[in-house]
């Protein structure tokens, strides 16, 4: 009985939370698509919300007992380092990974509450090249920086899907830290368009919400990007 307190007060705390998110338009159609469909693609520049609304939209499912789990991922490829060569245990390895998932969940239902479901379970990181074998049942899946993963990582991500889940696969395909003929994410979500249950959503530069300075920085440096041909 006690058990099923502390679940219940921990769901009251996250509805809470989530009622004091203010959502903008494009946002509001973000959330929409991933209701409306299994796998959703979203992509759009740095500083559009990608990350944060991702994380609303997994603790909004797991309040209303849609999910039991929330499953991050991301391709560890950031540092141009592979997992086990970073210092330190496995906590410490996936750590920096972790870190901007961790941030926008906190912003929403703070520190306490958000270490007390990752502790319990709740919220789980998995790193991408280690996924293979397993299945994620009443679970939202999210992969973040999808722009670097390779095609084979992208097919590996979507087929752990178990019933009743859903994946979200979100990125900013120009700015990537692979090599461009290996960025996937566009090609991926071409080849299975119009399989009942796959969404796309876009945000555009208009959608930023960090320093509005960033708009027209991410518009020059897309711009040298394309004309550097990387």
């Amino acid at each position: 009985m006690q058990k099923g307190r502390a679940g219940n007060s921990l769901k009251k705390h996250i509805e809470e939370s989530l009622k004091r998110v203010q959502l903008r338009q494009s946002q509001k159609r973000y959330v929409s698509t991933v209701e409306e469909n299994q796998v959703i693609f979203c992509h759009g520049p740095a500083g559009t919300s990608k990350t944060f609304t991702a994380c609303f939209l997994g603790l909004k499912l797991f309040s209303e007992k849609k999910i039991k789990r929330i499953v991050l991922c991301k391709p560890m490829v950031e540092s141009g380092e592979k997992l086990g060569f970073l210092p330190g245990g496995e906590e410490e390895k996936i750590s920096p990974y972790l870190k901007s998932y961790k941030s926008n969940i906190e912003k929403i239902i703070g520190v306490e509450m958000t270490q007390l479901m990752f502790d319990k379970k709740m919220i789980t990181f998995e790193p991408l090249a280690y996924m293979r074998g397993d299945t994620y049942d009443d679970a939202l899946m999210i992969l973040d920086e999808a722009q670097n993963a390779e095609m084979k990582s992208l097919m590996l991500f979507i087929t752990r899907m178990g019933k009743s889940s859903k994946a979200i696969v979100a990125g900013d395909i120009n700015q990537y830290d692979i090599q461009k003929n290996k960025v996937s994410m566009p090609k991926f979500y071409e080849i299975i368009e119009g399989v009942r249950g796959v969404g796309e959503h876009v945000f555009t530069e208009k959608d930023i919400v960090r320093a509005k300075i960033l708009i027209d920085i991410v518009k020059r440096y897309d711009a040298w990007k394309g004309n550097m041909g990387r």
